[in-house]
């Protein structure tokens, strides 16, 4: 559970790349621990903003582990295998784009309400001749605003990238299950030739053997 700024952060971080070297023997475990390390990056930026912390640095970790599993899952040899890796990644990246969103919302600043200025209410009481001039109020300095952990800039450009990827796993997964559709409907041809070949070999065969009985 260590964020960045934990002094047990760097050991974290060391865990995550022993286990990423043992899990790299298989392609699978290794699309499949590439993902698992950009939900880890999303739980860490989830973490920071509810603290109130920059997260910045965090938010573009998780951009870039998203790439480098969506690459990941490109190296997948087992199809079925592959989708099922696919759909996981694209259902992550919604929910990372839809917390970005609430991140947007909130960073907003409430709408300002106009001053309304009070009219002092003259009166007919005698004044004294002499007064004490009051001393003028200090001025009150206006309460800081604390700085958000993001800037709008950096949200979109976070979710455009992260959209980008999404389209991309989907537009190979489009694609490859077009190639299984042309792969069978070229099975399903062949199959009809074949079929088509042995008819015709049947109906030769009948046919040379009525010639034979005629002769």
């Amino acid at each position: 559970n260590a964020v960045p700024g934990d002094a047990t952060y760097p050991i974290k971080r060391g865990l995550e790349d022993g286990i990423y070297v043992i899990v790299s023997l298989h392609p699978v475990t290794k699309a499949w621990f590439s993902a698992a390390r950009s939900d880890r990056r999303f739980k860490e930026f989830s973490t920071l903003i509810a603290q109130g912390k920059s997260a910045s640095d965090t938010l573009d970790e998780l951009v870039v582990q998203t790439q480098i599993a969506a690459e990941q899952l490109k190296k997948v040899d087992d199809p079925i295998r592959k989708q099922e890796l696919i759909s996981q990644l694209s259902q992550s990246i919604d929910k990372y784009t839809q917390k970005l969103e609430g991140v947007s919302i909130s960073s907003q600043p409430p709408p300002s309400q106009p001053s309304v200025v009070a009219t002092p209410i003259s009166t007919l009481t005698p004044q004294p001749s002499e007064t004490p001039k009051p001393a003028p109020p200090s001025p009150i300095p206006a309460p800081s605003s604390p700085q958000p952990p993001l800037d709008q800039e950096e949200i979109d450009d976070a979710k455009e990238k992260l959209e980008d990827i999404k389209d991309k796993l989907n537009k190979n997964k489009e694609e490859k299950k077009s190639h299984q559709e042309k792969g069978e409907d070229k099975r399903e041809d062949r199959k009809n030739d074949e079929d088509e070949k042995e008819k015709d070999k049947e109906k030769r065969n009948k046919d040379s053997d009525h010639d034979k009985k005629r002769d």
